[in-house]
């Protein structure tokens, strides 16, 4: 049974091979007059394709580029690097296997470049496309020194500064902070993007000292853009240093110690009609250029947005005194009580000052946020923060 099974297999199996056999016969003069009419459409010798270049990179620099890339067909000559639409070009001799860089000079702007190797008989590759730009004067004008938030210092040769955010988003990499140490030598500290604070302990007290901000637009540094190094003539005291020593009024929770405590979000709240003031011991005798107040955003949502609570005089006066006996005023100054919250700077005349006294005299007219929230019957004064500046250096 078993042998009639295969048996009858091999004789199903001749009639195929034969089948297959003579389709091939018949085949092979098909195939011989297809070549023929192919090669009356095709040119003698064939069209050499190059294999294009690999790797192909750019870095952004101010009015120029870097772009490179890599050789690897053997047969390549030289590389053609275009833009404008292949209206403007520039040849690059190559040696294979070898990295290629080109710098190449280019106005201010965005551009697609395209990549072309050749052989020595002008056959060329396919294009390789690169996206990338050059910056220039538009660029540069929207750079800026990585702002400081604070800078304070307790007189025992220290210096604390509190950074803002960095501007990695425009290519700042890092800043860098120049100062006077105690043994009269300058230091250069790198503070890096993601630094929020920077203490100094070896900082030579009443001295002046300067920051930079260095970009490269990409990172990669085809071009080191560092800005004019930026003096910092004034720090304030460390307010552990200090405290309120006297007041008009307060609110319970919201004590007058509060104004000068070095958090902004809690409040000094008055309890009776202006005039409202409060006394502060720096500590220390200081040099007094400035004085800012900030104001309080604990209360105040607009929209869910925080704001400036309105609840804040119109008219503020400053006086300071050496020794809490005789004063010296300083002036009267407009005070703005609107929604925006930022802190309000007043610049005086530099006087010599141990404390200070700061007055909200009055409150003429303040925006209505709600009921007993500002508006023309606002009688209680809510402020966050006072900031004291010196000057520093002579």
């Amino acid at each position: 049974m078993m042998m009639k099974k295969f048996f009858s297999k091999v004789q199903f199996g001749v009639p195929a091979i034969v089948a297959v056999a003579l389709a091939g016969i018949m085949l092979i003069p098909s195939c011989k007059e297809q070549d023929v009419m192919f090669k009356q459409y095709t040119v003698e010798g064939g069209i050499t394709y190059l294999g294009a270049v690999s790797g192909a990179k750019a870095r952004i620099g101010v009015d120029r580029l870097e772009v490179s890339f890599s050789v690897a067909d053997p047969k390549t000559a030289k590389v053609g690097v275009f833009w404008n639409g292949y209206e403007d070009s520039v040849m690059i001799g190559v040696v294979p296997g070898e990295l290629v860089t080109k710098v190449i000079d280019l106005p201010e702007g965005q551009y697609s470049l395209f990549i072309k190797s050749y052989d020595a008989q002008g056959n060329a590759s396919r294009a390789i496309e690169l996206i990338t730009s050059t910056v220039g004067v538009k660029y540069l004008a929207t750079l800026t020194h990585r702002g400081i938030n604070k800078k304070t210092t307790t007189f025992n040769s220290d210096l604390s500064i509190e950074w803002g955010l960095a501007a990695s988003g425009n290519g700042a990499q890092f800043t860098d902070l120049v100062y006077t140490s105690t043994n009269g030598t300058e230091k250069r500290l790198r503070i890096e993007n993601g630094v929020s604070e920077t203490k100094i302990d070896d900082y030579k007290q009443g001295t002046a000292f300067k920051r930079t901000t260095y970009y490269s637009p990409d990172g990669l540094w085809l071009d080191s853009i560092a800005l004019a190094l930026r003096t910092e003539n004034e720090l304030s005291v460390d307010k552990k240093l200090g405290k309120v020593t006297g007041y008009s009024t307060q609110t319970a929770g919201d004590e007058a110690a509060k104004f000068y405590d070095d958090d902004a979000t809690t409040v000094w709240q008055t309890s009776n009609r202006y005039p409202e003031y409060a006394t502060i011991d720096l500590g220390v005798e200081v040099p007094v250029i400035s004085l800012g107040i900030v104001p309080s955003e604990k209360y105040t949502f607009i929209g869910g947005i925080s704001k400036a609570d309105p609840r804040a005089p119109t008219t503020v006066r400053f006086e300071v005194s050496t020794d809490n006996d005789v004063w010296t005023s300083l002036g009267e100054y407009s005070y703005d009580n609107g929604f925006d919250f930022y802190e309000r700077l007043f610049e005086v005349n530099r006087t010599n000052a141990r404390y200070v006294r700061f007055t909200g005299v009055e409150c003429i007219s303040a925006p209505l946020y709600g009921n007993g929230i500002g508006g023309p019957n606002t009688v209680k004064m809510v402020l966050a923060e006072l900031n004291v500046n010196f000057k520093l250096g002579d």
